[in-house]
């Protein structure tokens, strides 16, 4: 979650007694060669490393128990009353919700053992953990967007095809995952961590894929639900709860962007910038995790409000 780094001089290196958390899921590590003109004259020290060794595995542990049961109570309620969500995007696409954030908050104990043990169940597991944590977020992020515009493709698909849309979904999720897959893998000594590599092309293109699904993807729903309501279009774009999955993610995502242009050497920062940068990064990423268990919670509440009201209609 965020940079774990020790600035020394122009020298930049890795603090892999306090790089934990893999990283929360991306390796912010800064190549030991790599030096900072404008650093040269004052060292400078983060103080993000400490105070992510005092939050992170509790913050896992309680928002993985949070995440679970929520989801657990959605998936009920989904099954049993199959008319708590009779409005668009409809139950079928909530099932499938549900699944990529349980399948999220599932890795959650894997990367908490990992802050206080160290990763012990290998390096195969390592990448396949990266791949399912981020397969899952990409879906859900592609979901809420297929969502938002069902009523615009489902015109064009016709609802028993609707199946191969949600499978084409899947499938470019798990494309978008396989960068972090690839640059992810154990490191360190004597305690292993398991981390992902800032890899040339195999960065960026994991960075791409946050920055295509965070930022990209509700920027162009907001210009399109924009722009419809402006022309007064027939057309119209369903933006509901499930779109609090971006309002969580976007911040992460600027955060992602502003610390790319700095380990590219595209920002020239101060101590103070860095550091700045160290907590935003982190604490974003925090509050975008937060979605495994404010979205099914969010979702059930709508959904029995809408049942009551349809129940209750009131006074005539």
């Amino acid at each position: 979650m965020g940079n774990c780094i020790i600035i020394v001089a122009s020298h930049l290196e890795l603090n892999m007694s306090s790089y934990s958390f893999e990283d929360m899921m991306v390796n912010y590590s800064y190549d030991s060669e790599l030096t900072y003109d404008t650093l040269a004259s004052a060292p400078c020290h983060s103080g993000y490393c400490s105070f992510f060794r005092s939050y992170a595995f509790n913050f896992l542990a309680v928002v993985c128990a949070l995440g679970l049961l929520s989801n657990l109570a959605l998936v009920v309620a989904l099954a049993n009353c199959r008319n708590l969500w009779s409005w668009p995007p409809g139950r079928a696409s909530l099932f499938q919700l549900t699944l990529g954030t349980t399948i999220f908050t599932a890795m959650l104990p894997f990367f908490a053992a990992g802050i206080s043990q160290g990763w012990v169940v290998g390096d195969g597991l390592c990448k396949v953990a990266y791949m399912l944590w981020h397969g899952s977020l990409f879906a859900e992020g592609l979901l809420v967007a297929a969502g938002a515009g069902s009523a615009m493709w489902g015109k064009w698909v016709p609802s028993r095809h609707h199946w191969c849309m949600a499978v084409a979904l899947w499938v470019a999720a798990v494309l978008l995952a396989v960068p972090a897959a690839l640059l992810s893998g154990t490191e360190g000594h004597p305690q292993l961590l398991c981390i992902m590599r800032d890899s040339a092309w195999w960065y960026l293109a994991h960075v791409t894929s946050c920055l295509a699904v965070f930022m990209l993807l509700p920027a162009a729903l907001g210009m399109a639900k924009a722009v419809l309501t402006w022309r007064r279009s027939g057309w119209h774009l369903r933006v509901g709860v499930t779109c609090l999955f971006f309002l969580l993610w976007v911040p992460y995502g600027t955060a992602l962007l502003l610390d790319l242009l700095v380990r590219r050497q595209l920002l020239y920062t101060s101590c103070h910038f860095q550091e700045f940068l160290d907590f935003f990064l982190g604490l974003s990423e925090g509050l975008g995790i937060l979605h495994c268990c404010l979205g099914p919670l969010l979702l059930l509440g709508a959904g029995l409000y809408h049942q009551r009201m349809h129940a209750d209609p009131g006074p005539p």
